[in-house]
């Protein structure tokens, strides 16, 4: 009896954490450059472990998230300092010392020519520094697909790099469309796209997850009555027991 009632309580587990996930990623459908996570599920017992000790039960478990990063859509904007790139690959940003990756290309310019992000953050050109334009003379900035950027029809010798994750497992989500690299660092692209006046949309189909989280909630009440159900005969257990 014992065995069936913490099955079906791994199991709720598992799809509570499942929904929730869903809901974060529901979340962020408008997020610009966000990519969705996906939850796997392994047994907790194994082979002999499952069939000895829990009589052919299974217990299950949350094993592992992983963010899914594949290409998102573009969205055209029309403004000259949204970027989006097209394939693979991240920008590179400073927040104070502090190096993060995004897919995210909503640039702003601040009052020194400094390309920063929508919230403030450094954006990394070539030669890893901070890309810096020159628009005294004017702001008219053309971003080419290989990220030359033009300023009043003069190319500035600066350029929009896009940089390579070797392993994206190592990215460390920290929120929304932002990621930590904890070993090893982003080396730039030798080839890359990039298109200007168009942003990446998050990679979340609404229907998809709709669906997931309907049948993910169904699972869990399914669970849960099993363990009022387990709940219910062991008090009668107990009523036998007693007599």
């Amino acid at each position: 009896m014992g065995s069936g009632k913490y099955s079906a309580l791994s199991g709720a587990v598992s799809r509570e954490q499942a929904i929730n996930n869903i809901a974060a990623n529901l979340a962020n459908v408008n997020t610009t450059g966000f990519k969705k996570d996906r939850l796997s599920f392994a047994a907790i017992l194994q082979s002999t472990q499952q069939t000895e000790k829990a009589t052919g039960i299974n217990h299950t478990r949350v094993q592992t998230t992983e963010t899914d990063f594949s290409q998102g859509g573009l969205r055209t904007t029309g403004r000259p300092m949204d970027v989006a790139i097209d394939g693979a690959g991240f920008f590179k940003i400073m927040k104070d010392n502090t190096t993060l990756y995004t897919r995210s290309g909503s640039f702003v310019l601040d009052s020194n020519g400094l390309v920063k992000t929508a919230d403030g953050y450094t954006v990394i050109g070539n030669d890893d520094a901070p890309l810096q334009l020159d628009t005294t003379t004017g702001k008219d900035i053309a971003i080419g697909e290989s990220g030359e950027i033009a300023v009043n029809g003069t190319l500035s010798g600066n350029r929009l790099v896009v940089f390579n994750v070797p392993d994206p497992k190592a990215l460390v989500k920290l929120n929304g469309n932002l990621y930590r690299l904890d070993t090893g660092e982003g080396q730039p692209m030798q080839e890359y796209r990039v298109v200007q006046g168009c942003l990446e949309t998050s990679n979340v189909n609404m229907m998809e997850e709709m669906t997931s989280m309907i049948a993910a909630q169904r699972l869990f009440e399914a669970h849960t009555k099993a363990i009022e159900s387990f709940a219910k005969i062991s008090e009668k257990q107990d009523e036998l027991g007693s007599l």
